[in-house]
């Protein structure tokens, strides 16, 4: 049964958090081009125009997903880390955010043209907040470790971020997560120390 006015405040929470989910879901599977407004609303249960009353504009509704996300991708790093905050500990979080990008490479691909497509639909203040939200990431999860970077911290962000882009090669030889894993352990002795 579809509602479309008369939310209270609970349920607009409720249902933006609905339409978050199904939007990751959609962004995962299609992207943001082929992700419409349409289908998220009959996937959660309310009628089209009712989208409007929640977001002002699908780009909206991308962009608060991807805080979302963010939010799990942090909170996933913090447990791992709480339980090793080392650098075993990292490269498992930088693994598991390998295979967290290898299953939904629209959501984290930021040179993909879909992706672009909707970073230029995005306000100067989001788009920055796209684009930065990495870096201030890593600076975030180094807070949970007893590491010290043994290089600046711009150059072992490049460095990471340019390995975690290897997830988009397609057609190696060699398993891409076995790949990524050596290179990962064997750059980590030349990033960090370990106070």
């Amino acid at each position: 049964m579809k509602r479309s006015k008369g939310f209270s405040e609970e349920d607009k929470v409720n249902l933006r958090k609905k339409l978050c989910i199904a939007c990751e879901k959609s962004w995962t599977k299609f992207g943001y081009r082929k992700t419409t407004i349409g289908e998220l609303t009959k996937e959660t249960g309310i009628a089209t125009g009712s989208f409007y009353l929640l977001f002002e504009d699908k780009e909206e509704l991308f962009f608060e997903t991807f805080i979302f996300v963010q939010e799990r991708l942090r909170n996933n790093w913090i447990a791992i880390l709480k339980k090793s905050p080392n650098k075993q500990g990292f490269i498992e979080a930088m693994i598991a955010l390998y295979r967290e990008y290898q299953q939904a490479p629209f959501l984290y691909d930021f040179s993909n043209p879909d992706f672009l497509a909707l970073l230029n639909r995005l306000n100067d203040e989001e788009r920055e907040e796209f684009t930065n939200s990495s870096l201030s990431f890593f600076e975030y999860t180094l807070d949970y470790t007893n590491l010290k970077l043994a290089i600046p911290e711009q150059k072992a962000f490049g460095v990471l971020s340019s390995l975690l882009y290897t997830v988009t090669l397609t057609n190696t030889v060699y398993d891409q997560e076995e790949v990524f894993t050596f290179m990962l352990e064997t750059i980590s002795d030349q990033l960090f120390t370990e106070e």
